[in-house]
């Protein structure tokens, strides 16, 4: 599904982490290779929910956050810094409890995005 959403977007990876654990994570997942950009909290200096970690992936693809999509696993988290970047938020929900709202635009897996953008 990554491969054909790629086709079609340009894709970024944005995670609160260490740099060489994530990256290395995503060369061993052999997913690395469909992103464009991967920006970690301790590469950029911020951490969700915090929007800046979101502007950076956004300037590295060339992307206005209106013509954006972030898709993230946690509400609280991941919807926080969506919402406050400006960016339309699409929860994965993976069946685990939730703090707080649960976001309008929700899919369970990937197959699901194209149907939303």
């Amino acid at each position: 599904m990554l491969r054909a959403l790629g086709e079609r977007y340009r894709l970024g990876v944005v995670t609160n982490g260490i740099d060489r654990v994530q990256r290395s994570r995503l060369a061993a997942s052999r997913l690395a290779p469909l992103f464009e950009t991967v920006v970690t909290s301790q590469g950029c200096g911020f951490a969700k929910p915090d929007p800046r970690i979101l502007h950076v992936a956004l300037d590295a693809l060339g992307v206005s956050p209106r013509h954006a999509v972030y898709v993230g696993d946690d509400p609280a988290v991941d919807g926080e810094a969506a919402r406050a970047a400006g960016i339309p938020f699409v929860w994965m929900d993976r069946g685990d409890a939730v703090r707080g709202v649960r976001p309008r635009r929700r899919v369970q897996s990937l197959r699901e995005l194209p149907d939303l953008l």
